[in-house]
């Protein structure tokens, strides 16, 4: 799949409504339904690495799924979810820091937001 920076938000939010609100409403979702969530929030990082400016949208959809996966996870106390809003979160943090998966060198510092 081939994103811009105008168009990884909207794919974000649509995979969301297929992964994460059947979560919220009680139906019992593994981890794999998930993954190409997880894929579109890596994919950001790469688009928004060299970007000086990131949307707040896309830093509090990212922010908001990790923490509504991790209060879901109460109920379920699945590793397995832990595991999935521990990856978002470290997507987050990497779109504020600028690296993306896979980079093993240092940060420039905070970007603006």
């Amino acid at each position: 799949m081939i994103f811009e920076n105008t168009t990884i938000l909207d794919a974000i939010k649509n995979e969301e409504m297929k992964s994460f609100y059947p979560l919220k409403m009680g139906e019992n979702i593994t981890a794999e339904a998930f993954s190409t969530l997880i894929l579109l929030a890596e994919e950001a990082t790469r688009i928004y690495k060299n970007e000086e400016l990131i949307p707040k949208s896309l830093l509090n959809e990212l922010y908001l799924l990790s923490v509504g996966i991790t209060c879901e996870n109460y109920r379920l106390e699945s590793d397995e979810m832990r595991c999935v809003a521990e990856k978002l979160m470290n997507c987050f943090n990497m779109l504020i820091s600028g690296d993306e998966p896979g980079d093993d060198i240092e940060s420039k510092g905070p970007r603006t937001v």
